[in-house]
């Protein structure tokens, strides 16, 4: 479904296998040509170590930038682009915390609270992820997660570590 005026969304846009600068540079071509979507910002890469519940370290580390982008999408289709976005890149969906060739995460659209079993509006732990926190801040210092405050508040306090790549 597509809407009449334009929302802004930011994407958060991971990958730890393969070359991940390359995969996430053509994650954000791919995403910049779909139609009803248009992509207005994108931070630098950003490094994190991956995480898994038997412990850190177990697969390689991320790299992850923050993309903001201007849609005309419904949320629910938004999800379902990003995803066919992930498959044409190789993305396999066998473990839940396991490596990925890419992973793009809706963090926010539009300031929408949105809760179903495919998606949850804000992303509900964007605000505990240096590695969402950081690339966003640096493409919107003075944006809002909504429900959780300024994004440069809730980094100093997120979970983890990210680091800019050079």
């Amino acid at each position: 479904m597509r809407l009449t005026a334009e929302r802004r969304a930011v994407l958060s846009l991971g990958a730890n296998l393969g070359d991940r600068v390359a995969t996430i540079d053509a994650a954000v071509r791919a995403i910049d040509t779909i139609d009803g979507i248009r992509v207005l910002q994108r931070s630098s890469a950003w490094e994190s170590p991956s995480w898994h519940p038997d412990g850190e370290g177990l697969t390689p580390d991320y790299v992850n930038i923050a993309v903001l982008v201007g849609t005309t999408m419904e949320p629910i289709d938004l999800l379902d682009a990003m995803q066919a976005v992930e498959d044409a890149l190789g993305r396999e969906r066998t473990e839940r915390w396991g490596p990925r060739t890419i992973d793009i995460d809706i963090v926010t659209v539009g300031g929408i609270e949105h809760a179903e079993d495919r998606l949850v509006l804000p992303h509900p732990r964007a605000h505990q992820r240096q590695f969402v926190l950081q690339p966003w801040l640096e493409i919107e210092p003075h944006a809002e997660l909504p429900g959780h405050g300024p994004i440069a508040e809730l980094a100093d306090y997120a979970d983890g570590d990210a680091w800019r790549l050079e």
